[in-house]
């Protein structure tokens, strides 16, 4: 009976899964669209379009730009100062570049395949320039797909599959010890070991929470489908854990603090004029064609207006984009002479054949043009245009400059600045050295309306905001500033090169905001805020994000992101904005609460019943509760329990991270377990001495006719069954909050309900034909008069150990 019983559980466990996992799967492929992975191929009579990745065919040709995930293994047939992130396939930090031009090395062996100029693999990042190529390997014939197979079983454990492992090691270590040791007590107290071991199945299966995955998925998948609707998508269920216990959130500044809609304040030359040739300089290293589009080159082109639509008297020869580790854009140009450039205030003339160093030919000039971050850009020039001619760049102009862009820097600008010189046939884009200094562009990015409200909402969360930019210090301490982020003192990359792991993790202790940071020092950085115990996750929308993305925990992005990134997310949100984010926080840790809920409460209240059925199996001649009935009170109580992931969270408990703690568990275990044992001692002694013996007609030892005895049996067996499922909803409801239950914290509706139909079964069980069948008899009415005591007591008793455990400030859940 009691295996026929298992089953059933297993089977109605399965059935309610599946139908949660069936909607889980439909809600993930739904979602799946907006994150699934597309390539741009050409094909024959059908021009160039997107499809998705997986009706890619060998022999297709595809463009590759940056921010691509290359679709496919592919051999380059063109290129443009590509670099690829191969750090998925080799583990390298470093982009690599590729070159259409190379070729294959014939008979290199002990050549890996990845270092093949010529070839890009599945899987692999484009971080910047464009490409054209053709597909060679798909799906699982791609070298990413062979590994894939090869190594699927390395994936790192998360947190939440982490907690669940060490919860079952801790269960099947307990089972280990008290099954034996109970067996052996009641064989030898009795001297019956087939009574024995009915008692060691008895402990074996009440301490086994038999419906936990299934609450835990159900916990997950209502997690998961209610964080949807808040504009946050959770690519993995097990995500959700790790979201809840996320107490330090790295982000980047622009588009995330600040609105990211870049605006052009001002173009100008050296001397503090508006100049409209500094502007028209900086428009042409937005023509650098296959680039991804970036907002400071789109408010250029805003600001440059119509004539950015006039690209006629300008051929780009040559170029390479803006990327997080050069901090410029260099491209080289052939433009006609019939543009007049002057400065709007009535300056001199900056034009491309003045000093600034242009090649001319006929008609037609061709120049350099750089733009990029201060720092990068200054040590590159060597004289300066001043009042329309090229000076010498003296260190005392260079300081000059230096205080005046940080003057900029320090009222929220950001600073680029514009260079050029001439060129030759032989000059190519990485001869960008000895330039002349042209202006300077000022852009403003304001922080968004809302960011220093949710920041600091996510402070009273336990949770530190940590800025991991690449712009200036004093642009990233006034957004620090103005957002509430702590900007004391800033960190740049600089300095991080120069700090072992050691002092860098001291600093991490009391700096947040770091400045100047390339895509390497971000991971390292997530990397050691790992290592100092935090839950940390990180927050972008770039390629220059990845590293720092698999770095974290959890992996945060916007569906505005690129494909990329979006890949590698864990959560994905449909607004970026901090505000959608801090609710899916709250929805996590709401989440997490309910399922630690139940593994706590259910894991307590099966402990108390094991110690009462050892402690029993001592002195008692009898089972207290038959295997059978032990699988049923468990039923009965995890039907009730369906509803906590429906229950409400008091928004105290939601104020700290909410973390799987299999040491917290065991706490909680040792604690309100031994309450329940204590008052299932009262009502042993109860039974035993006076309402079983009033039903059998005597006390057990007394008894001698077999029928006497286990009618004696049935009803001590009904007594405490119908009183252990009261006392375990009485904790259920008393436990599930650190306020006063029913009071300052109600359950939910669901809840109260699946309680009240959980009692109403247990207790009308006995009177009903298959409670005879399963043994057991009709209680007499003086069994709901010692019920009433004992809910009394055990309530009483409960509220007073909670109120102790508490103030020895550990978390009730």
């Amino acid at each position: 009976m009691t295996v026929g019983i298992i089953l059933l559980m297993a089977v109605v466990s399965g059935l309610i899964r599946y139908v949660h996992d069936s909607r889980s799967s439909h809600a993930a492929t739904a979602l799946a669209t907006m994150v699934s992975t597309t390539a741009t191929v050409r094909r024959v009579g059908a021009g160039e379009r997107q499809i998705p990745s997986e009706e890619l065919v060998v022999g297709d040709i595809v463009t590759l730009s940056a921010g691509d995930i290359v679709p496919a293994d592919c051999k380059l047939l063109e290129s443009r100062d590509l670099r690829i992130a191969q750090g998925a396939l080799t583990g390298e930090s470093m982009p690599v570049r590729k070159d259409a031009a190379a070729l294959l090395a014939a008979g290199a062996r002990d050549t890996a395949l990845t270092d093949a100029a010529c070839l890009v693999f599945m899987g692999t990042t484009v971080i910047s320039g464009s490409a054209l190529a053709v597909v060679i390997a798909t799906g699982r014939s791609a070298l990413f797909g062979g590994l894939s197979r090869a190594f699927q079983w390395q994936r790192p454990r998360t947190r939440f599959e982490r907690g669940m492992n060490s919860t079952s090691w801790m269960l099947m270590a307990f089972t280990a010890v008290t099954v034996p040791v109970s067996m052996l007590v009641t064989g030898i107290a009795s001297g019956d070991w087939l009574q024995a071991l009915l008692f060691g199945v008895s402990v074996a299966v009440g301490l086994t929470p038999e419906m936990l995955p299934l609450i835990v998925t159900v916990c997950l998948s209502r997690g998961a489908r209610t964080m949807a609707s808040g504009k946050a998508i959770v690519r993995r269920l097990d995500a959700i854990e790790t979201l809840g216990g996320m107490d330090v959130l790295c982000v980047d500044k622009t588009g995330t603090l600040t609105s990211g809609v870049i605006k052009l304040d001002r173009a100008q030359s050296m001397s503090g004029l508006n100049s409209s040739y500094v502007l028209h300089a900086a428009w042409l290293t937005t023509l650098i064609p296959h680039t991804t589009s970036n907002p400071w080159d789109d408010a250029i082109v805003a600001a440059e207006g119509d004539s950015a639509n006039d690209t006629g008297d300008v051929q780009v020869e040559g170029g390479t984009p803006f990327d997080p580790i050069r901090r410029r854009a260099t491209v080289i140009v052939a433009k006609s002479h019939h543009r007049a450039d002057r400065e709007h205030t009535g300056g001199s003339d900056i034009s491309e054949t003045s000093g600034a160093g242009a090649g001319t030919s006929g008609n037609v000039s061709r120049i350099m043009v750089v733009k990029g971050a201060v720092s990068e850009m200054l040590p590159r020039c060597d004289t300066v245009m001043r009042n329309g001619t090229a000076e010498p760049l003296t260190d005392r102009l260079r300081g000059t400059y230096e205080r005046l862009m940080a003057d900029k820097a320090t009222h929220g600008y950001r600073v680029l600045l514009v260079a050029q010189r001439s060129v030759t046939d032989q000059t190519t884009v990485q001869d960008d050295r000895a330039l002349t200094l042209l202006g300077y562009l000022t852009f403003l990015d304001l922080p968004k309306p809302d960011a220093a409200d949710t920041i600091a909402h996510m402070h009273n969360a336990g949770i530190t905001v940590t800025m991991l930019t690449g712009d200036e210090p004093q642009v990233a301490r006034t957004v620090a500033r103005k957002v509430g982020i702590n900007a004391r003192r800033v960190v740049t990359g600089r300095t991080l090169d120069d700090m072992t792991d050691t002092a860098l993790g001291t600093e991490l202790r009391r700096v947040n905001v770091f400045a100047k940071l390339t895509p390497e020092h971000k991971a390292r950085i997530v990397s050691l805020l790992r290592r100092e115990g935090h839950c940390v996750g990180y927050m972008g929308d770039g390629v220059n994000d990845l590293p720092a993305m698999h770095a974290s925990e959890i992996a945060i992005s916007a569906s505005t992101g690129s494909e990329a990134v979006r890949q590698s997310a864990d959560v994905m949100l449909t607004h970026k904005n901090l505000d959608v984010l801090l609710r899916g926080i709250t929805q996590s840790r709401r989440t997490c609460v309910n399922m630690m809920k139940y593994i706590k409460l259910a894991l307590s209240s099966n402990f108390g019943n094991i110690i009462s059925v050892m402690i029993a199996g001592a002195f008692l001649p009898f089972v207290p509760m038959a295997p059978v009935q032990m699988v049923l009170l468990n039923l009965i109580y995890d039907l009730a329990c369906l509803a906590i992931p429906w229950d409400r969270v008091d928004g105290d408990v939601l104020r700290s991270p909410a973390r799987w703690d299999t040491a917290s568990i065991a706490r909680f275990m040792s604690r309100f377990g031994p309450v329940s044992s204590l008052f299932d001692m009262v009502t042993f002694t109860v039974l035993l001495t006076l309402l079983c013996p009033a039903v059998a007609g005597g006390r057990f030892p007394e008894l001698h006719g077999d029928g006497s005895r286990l009618l004696f049996v049935a009803a001590f067996q009904t007594g405490w069954f119908v009183v252990s499922m009261w006392t375990q909803i009485t904790a259920l409801h008393m436990l599930r909050t650190e306020r006063v239950p029913f009071i300052g914290s109600r359950a939910s509706v669901p809840l109260v309900c699946t309680s009240l139909a959980a009692l109403t079964i247990a207790t009308a069980l006995p009177f009903t034909p298959v409670g005879a069948w399963m043994g057991f008899h009709v209680p007499p009415v003086s069994l709901f008069a010692l019920l009433a005591i004992v809910i009394a007591g055990y309530a009483v008793t409960v509220l007073a150990v909670r109120t102790l455990y508490l103030h020895r400030q550990q978390p009730l859940l």
